[in-house]
This record gives structure tokens, sequence and C-alpha cells, in this order.
């Protein structure tokens, strides 16, 4: 059993799992490993106007809100439960939620149920990916990408990093999103003996995608890609 879990979603975001895995007898160690800004954005009039907005994360609902006051009854689409549960905040319900939170999964569902060209808003980061634009934009939907806010590696994280390393610890290390992977993956390959001491745990299939792709293995991924599977599967499976 590896007893030290190293959490590297934003600081205050790893506040509640500090907790959840302490209280199963784990020792946390929380190193944010992406930190967001806010981007200064004017919307259009257009942009304003549109029948749907799709949500994607929280940081997302978290910055329109904050730079958009809103005066029209918009339609919403969410992926994950915990952007539901954001939107819900602002006073809001979604009307579209996929059944698997992943983006392929959200289009298709999505596409099927709503054939009729519509104009669609989807804020997002600087890093997002855009697949979510270019197939709408190829079925013919209008659709208007905002860059609402950046996604950046924190600078104290990378000496917090190799403090990490340097002790020579088994740690099991989570990531929730490619581009936490990515900054860590940026220091860590200069440490190619540590690589055995690690035990990664991802979120989800594009997050372990972007793992595999740089030769190291995934050994915890929860069927449901959300944060709470995620802990309980490891937590299960380090007991056996």
């Amino acid at each position: 059993m590896i007893k030290k879990v190293v959490l590297t979603r934003e600081a205050s975001k790893n506040i509640k799992w500090q907790a959840y895995f302490a209280e199963n007898g784990f020792v946390v160690d929380s190193v944010p490993l992406i930190e967001t800004k806010p981007q200064n954005v004017v919307f259009t009039s257009e942009q304003q106007n549109v029948e749907w907005i799709f949500f994607t994360s929280v940081n997302a609902v978290e910055y329109f809100f904050k730079q958009h006051k809103v005066t029209k009854p918009y339609k919403y689409a969410v992926i994950g439960e915990k952007t539901k549960e954001k939107l819900a905040d602002y006073g809001y319900l979604p009307s579209f939620i996929p059944t698997l939170y992943q983006t392929e999964p959200f289009l298709s569902e999505w596409l099927e149920k709503y054939p009729e060209k519509t104009s669609i808003l989807l804020p997002k980061s600087n890093l997002s990916r855009t697949v979510m634009e270019d197939t709408l934009k190829e079925k013919g939907y209008v659709i208007f990408p905002v860059e609402l806010y950046e996604t950046i590696f924190p600078t104290k994280s990378k000496s917090l990093l190799k403090q990490l390393f340097t002790q020579n610890e088994n740690q099991i290390i989570i990531f929730a999103s490619p581009s936490a992977w990515k900054n860590f993956y940026s220091v860590a390959k200069n440490f190619p003996s540590q690589k055995g001491n690690w035990r990664i745990a991802s979120i989800g299939n594009v997050t372990t995608k972007a793992i595999l792709a740089d030769g190291y293995e995934v050994t915890y991924q929860a069927e449901t890609f959300t944060m709470k599977n995620l802990a309980d599967l490891i937590i299960q499976e380090e007991y056996k």
C-alpha cells in the first residue's frame, strides 16, 4: 500500500480532497500544477444573442458569469456534475447533460437531440481542445468560441515538484487534466530514476491519453469521470 497522495489541481480545488484522503489514512501533498487567470473579454452582440451556451468546466461557468450579465434566457449544456452544480449556484439549470462526461459523447448525443441548426457560445481556456468547435462548425452550427481564462503553470509549483522528487518516496499522483499532466511531465522527465516510485491516477480518457502518449502508465482511472469516483477507487484498491 502507498500512503502518500499528491493532488495537482488548483489549490482551492485540492482542499476538499486533502481532507478526504487524510480521513482515510493517507498523507497528502497539494502541488497545484495549474492556475487560471481571467482574460479581458468584451462580448459582441452576436455572441450575446446566441441560443445555447456550452460549459465544459467549472472554471468556464465561473468566468462567464463574472464577466457577463445575463439578460436573456439561454439554453445551457454542461459536461460534469460539478459544472452542473456551479451553474445552479448562479440560479440556472442545464437543458442538456450527456450520459458520459466526455466531449465526444456530449457532441453525439446533443447533435442527435438537437439537429436543427442554431447558435452556440463556447466559453473556454487558452488550452482547451478544439474538437467541439470544429465538429459543430462542420455540422453547420454557428459557434462562437471565447477564451475567458488562461491556464498557466504556477512558478512556485515547479520548485515544489523538485522537492517532492528528491524525497524519493512512493507516491500516488492524481491528474484531472492534460494540462496538469503536461506541466508535471515538463519537470518529471528530468528525474527518470523516480518514475518507478509513482502510481499515476487519471480522472478521464483525455487525461489518460496525454499520460500514455508520454510513455507513462496509468494505474487508476474510474469508470465515472469524477474526482469522488477516482478517490474512492484509489482508497479501495490501496487497502486491498
